[in-house]
């Protein structure tokens, strides 16, 4: 995974949750695919500004923690048996959420903190946005897009992640047709960013393009995210249980953590049609206008 990264503060992580698998996995991913610094456990408190944190319900009371010693634009992610969480964090997800769909969201919230730390950041959002169409090959001009289109809604922050999970779903599994347990075998071997480069290089692949339409209304935005593959099929847990949530399943149950209304997958999973609902506070403001860069 590729996360922009900011020039001016290193990107540090706390890795704050009870031992397990899944967090040996992820401090391994974050280290080695996407070359952040990892303070592991809640023990290893950080001697240098932190940039992510993430945190269990066992130790939520650390955040105010790593507040002392926060970058600029420090982000926080509650990983919580609960529906929303304590209201300290940025980021609510469940408990139940995977290594990988994890290692995407904070791919996605990386991409987001060094774009509020960018000049574009700056510029007036396009609320006047109401209709408009987009097309993305990469995952860092996925990540671009999700935050130019977050800057129209309401927690940005949260849309933006949100739509970046999105957006990578429909490239890695859709586009580039991987399914869920490859991507995890992927990621816990290591060599998930060759795989994703190497496939995307073949020509079969290379053209494949995600496309976004976004369509805006008085009380709900809704966007149709299309892959040019299969799409995401309805395949049974990682772990080969059928028992246990397919990947479209623990997709929506991410999505709707991170403040999307809805989710539906159309067209044998190659559409997913997400819908935010807007307050009054949230409406188009006639004349402000921003640009993509």
């Amino acid at each position: 995974m590729s996360a922009s990264t900011s020039t001016t503060t290193p990107q540090r992580l706390w890795l704050c949750m009870t031992d397990s698998p899944r967090v040996r996995t992820l401090s391994r991913v974050l280290a080695e695919g996407m070359d952040v610094t990892v303070y592991l456990g809640p023990l290893a408190v950080p001697d240098a500004p932190v940039a992510v944190m993430l945190v269990d319900d066992a130790n939520a009371a650390l955040v105010a923690t790593a507040r002392k010693h926060a970058a600029p634009n420090q982000k926080t992610i509650l990983v919580t048996a609960s529906s929303r969480g304590s209201g300290t964090a940025d980021l609510h997800l469940p408990g139940d959420i995977d290594a990988a769909s994890l290692a995407t969201v904070i791919e996605g919230l990386l991409a987001y903190r060094s774009f509020e730390a960018s000049p574009a950041a700056a510029l007036e959002p396009v609320m006047a946005l109401h209709s408009a169409s987009f097309s993305v090959r990469t995952m860092d001009e996925a990540s671009r897009l999700s935050n130019f289109l977050a800057a129209t809604l309401p927690c940005a922050c949260e849309m933006a992640v949100g739509l970046h999970v999105l957006l990578a779903n429909a490239i890695e599994f859709g586009n580039l047709g991987f399914s869920a347990s490859e991507k995890a075998q992927g990621l816990a071997v290591g060599n998930w960013q060759r795989k994703l480069a190497q496939r995307a290089a073949e020509p079969a692949y290379a053209s494949r393009c995600a496309s976004v339409e976004f369509q805006r209304g008085e009380r709900l935005v809704t966007m149709l995210v299309q892959d040019d593959g299969d799409g995401i099929s309805v395949e049974a847990d990682m772990s080969g249980d059928p028992s246990r949530p397919g990947h479209r399943e623990r997709m929506t149950k991410v999505l709707k953590a991170l403040g999307f209304a809805e989710l539906t997958w159309l067209g044998g999973g190659a559409t997913a049609a997400a819908s935010v609902v807007l307050g009054r506070s949230d409406k188009p403001a006639p004349g402000r206008a921003g640009k993509l860069s």
